[in-house]
């Protein structure tokens, strides 16, 4: 069984990012260089995401409306120039923990990694407090 930090690093926080980039850029109309600077990543990587080339395999639009929320929340507080590339990136982390915490996840988790969520709980567990 793969573990959950390898489900997050490999394609939960990716894609997270991925959602917050097209956020600030359709939505909320900040140019790709722009983007990359508040971010901390290079105007390429910004690029690929909006391009679907990277953190494109999971859908977190769709994985609770929370998440979708907390994404929004966040790039608002990004454009305003509120948070810098750390505090996003605790942010993004914190986004991903919580849908751990609350089941969000478990259907990925087996779907890339065989997990069986109905034996599984461990992120609910470990994660709970952040709820």
């Amino acid at each position: 069984m793969s573990s959950v930090l390898e489900l997050g690093y490999r394609y939960i926080i990716p894609s997270l990012r991925r959602r917050l980039v097209e956020i600030l850029h359709e939505e909320l109309k900040l140019g790709k260089i722009e983007i990359a600077r508040k971010l901390g990543i290079s105007p390429s990587a910004v690029s690929r995401y909006l391009n679907s080339e990277r953190g494109a395999i999971l859908d977190v639009s769709r994985v609770s409306p929370a998440v979708e929320e907390a994404l929004r929340k966040l790039a608002e507080a990004v454009a305003r120039g509120d948070l810098d590339h750390y505090a996003v990136e605790g942010e993004l982390l914190r986004i991903a923990l919580r849908a751990a915490a609350s089941r969000s996840l478990c259907g990925y988790h087996s779907k890339y990694f065989g997990v069986d969520p109905a034996r599984c709980g461990i992120c609910s567990r470990l994660f709970s407090y952040l709820l």
